[in-house]
């Protein structure tokens, strides 16, 4: 009932697993259960769960009902940092934004240059997909579908892909990836392309 919600947030940044548990037949969430490795406080966490939960379902859910056990990830981590970005901004007075990048340790440097009718986060996560597609051996084609911020304050930005695979364009996978803002938005929407491709990166780096 709730896979769709538990797949987003997984994607949040500190998060390994989720489960969640109903109520029933109230259809309603009873308790959310979190694996999460030791990078981030635990307060951060449910206050991004509580966003997430509200954002999905338009219910406020008690911090009581959300249970979180840390455990260390660094072999995760590892595999998971092959890529790694080091800085994403945008110019002062053009609209071109540069992408700096460590990938298999190369370091890979791109612009892309953009519009003012372009959103600045789908511009980023549309030039962060390109550079993903041009530096590693990722099959298939992926298209940004979605950019969005959500929580009260914009803290949280999500982005969603979809993964065509071969010449038939009916076999295609959505993924989603969202992480914190932190105030630095071009940075988080190039962590959260990162987070939505996550698995299938490990496979083809």
């Amino acid at each position: 009932m709730f896979s769709e919600l538990e797949e987003q947030l997984k994607e949040l940044e500190g998060i390994i697993s989720c489960k969640i548990t109903d109520q029933g037949e109230l259809e309603e969430i009873d308790e959310i259960h979190i694996v999460a490795d030791r990078k981030r406080d635990p307060k951060r966490i449910v206050r991004d769960v509580e966003t997430m939960v509200l954002v999905n379902t338009g219910e406020e859910i008690s911090h009581k009902k959300i249970s979180i056990a840390q455990i260390n990830s660094s072999q995760s981590n590892a595999e998971e940092n092959r890529i790694e970005i080091i800085s994403i901004y945008k110019e002062n007075n053009r609209m071109v934004y540069h992408f700096k990048l460590k990938i298999n340790n190369t370091l890979v440097e791109e612009q892309v240059e953009g519009t003012v009718q372009e959103a600045l986060p789908v511009k980023v996560a549309e030039g962060m997909i390109d550079i993903i597609q041009k530096y590693t051996s990722f099959p298939g084609k992926i298209r940004v579908e979605n950019v969005f911020t959500t929580g009260i304050n914009g803290e949280i930005v999500t982005v969603q892909l979809v993964l065509y695979r071969g010449s038939n364009i009916s076999n295609q996978e959505r993924l989603v990836g969202a992480t914190y803002v932190n105030h630095n938005l071009p940075l988080a929407t190039g962590k959260a392309c990162l987070k939505a491709l996550n698995r299938r990166l490990k496979e083809f780096l």
